[in-house]
């Protein structure tokens, strides 16, 4: 077991009673992330039951209940941190609900997902500018031109990226010239 997950568990409170001591503690984290599993496995939820679930927060998502939809996602990420399309209505919920540092925690665990998609970083780099992090919020852009490039499934999102950069190169240009 790594020392980061060793320190993780030793943070996490589970409810009382349902380990003896802190080593079943850990060595039921060390096997449950070594063997791949999700919390569904521990259920009866079937993939299909799954998908139930992700209808209803699609469907809460489109009809602007974002605090809805975001409750449903969260879930269906806890029980099953792998599936990529949970933790994309997640961060779009948050971002929708203007809890962007929620939609930037989300949009991270995507990034962690695939490095090369774009997706996180331009949605990611929005919710930097909403905060005011605009430094952040190019190298954000920058990534997801590079992993954009090229790629013709992404280049609306390029486009929008490459767009999103020149509006901010052109505020601090203007400022720049203001402040001499």
């Amino acid at each position: 077991m790594s020392q980061e997950t060793a320190e993780s568990a030793q943070e996490t409170s589970f409810p009382d009673g349902l380990f003896s001591n802190k080593e079943e503690t850990l060595d039921f984290l060390n096997k449950f992330s070594a063997n791949g599993r999700t919390f569904r496995d521990f259920t009866e939820l079937t993939p299909e039951s799954m998908e139930v679930f992700y209808m209803v927060a699609f469907d809460h998502y489109n009809a602007g209940k974002y605090e809805d939809a975001a409750n449903v996602f969260r879930l269906l990420c806890t029980l099953d941190h792998f599936e990529i399309k949970y933790w994309k209505g997640l961060a779009a919920s948050r971002e929708n609900m203007k809890d962007y540092d929620g939609a930037l925690q989300a949009y991270g665990y995507l990034t962690l997902m695939d490095v090369h998609d774009p997706y996180p970083s331009f949605h990611g780099a929005k919710c930097l500018l909403a905060l005011g992090r605009t430094a952040d919020a190019e190298s954000g852009l920058l990534a997801a031109i590079f992993n954009s490039q090229g790629k013709e499934q992404f280049a609306d999102l390029h486009q929008q990226a490459v767009d999103l950069l020149e509006v901010i190169e052109k505020g601090k240009k203007s400022i720049n010239e203001t402040a001499e």
